[in-house]
């Protein structure tokens, strides 16, 4: 399933908010030297289709790069599968995770429940930046410790509160902080990123009500095509269907332990 191409140069943008680029006539790669264990800020995107013998080169190339620098991994992004022999060939085996695009029906706006009372707004300060942290501490905590959130939260601040391009809201109803979401805007795309509602407001329609939002900021500002990408096999996806994304694409993501 072929990638819109507006699409693909959306994502490119959006990752230049956070990371430094080289680019050659083969790959581009991102690195985020304030935060470089995150690992969608610091990795290859190849952005063509190649032969067995082509990938294994640039791979074990990308790879050497990454030992050189004394890092711990190699992210590697590719839109387009990867054969079981070309992965037989590999001397690190790497984890193998396939994401879709998905993009909203924008006739199906109207239909979207929300929860009156809510208030959703546009982060702008280091005060709104630490709400987004307390919602990265009860979704991710105990998944990927309190200094890496603590540091992924901060260092992304710094672009929501500047005019890089990306924004984030937090989701507040009734005194309490409820979730959050990013949305980026180029050329007549819309991103959204990084939605998360808190663990014990989930399934209660808060996740609905912040994506309206977002989609209707985006349909403001003359957006033609809203879309995220998640993981095939996380649940969210399935949420994701039911209110009116449809997948027009998907990728394959080559993460390496080194």
């Amino acid at each position: 399933m072929l990638i819109d191409m507006k699409i693909k140069d959306c994502e490119l943008e959006y990752t230049k908010c956070f990371s430094e680029v080289y680019e050659n006539e083969e790959v581009i790669r991102f690195s985020d030297d304030q935060l470089n264990d995150m690992y969608y800020h610091n990795f290859t995107y190849i952005k063509k289709a190649m032969s067995d013998i082509e990938l294994r080169r640039i791979i074990q190339n990308e790879i050497s790069l990454q030992l050189f620098e004394k890092r711990n991994f190699c992210n590697i992004i590719l839109n387009s599968t990867v054969s079981s022999s070309l992965l037989s060939m590999l001397k690190y085996k790497p984890e193998i995770s396939t994401n879709g695009y998905y993009a909203f029906d924008i006739s199906k706006f109207s239909r979207l429940n929300t929860i009156s009372d809510c208030t959703i707004k546009k982060v702008n300060n280091q005060e709104m930046v630490d709400d987004i942290l307390f919602c990265d501490l009860q979704h991710d905590e105990k998944k990927l410790g309190k200094d890496f959130c603590t540091r992924r939260c901060y260092r992304r601040g710094e672009v929501y509160i500047s005019d890089n391009g990306v924004n984030s809201y937090v989701c507040y109803h009734n005194g309490h902080i409820i979730g959050n979401c990013d949305l980026f805007l180029h050329k007549g795309v819309a991103k959204i990123e990084d939605f998360s509602v808190i663990p014990a407001y989930q399934h209660r329609g808060y996740g609905t009500t912040i994506l309206k939002e977002l989609i209707n900021i985006a349909i403001k500002e003359n957006s033609h095509t809203i879309y995220l990408v998640t993981d095939e096999d996380d649940t969210p996806k399935e949420m994701y269907k039911k209110i009116g994304f449809n997948k027009v694409g998907e990728r394959t993501d080559l993460f390496f332990k080194l």
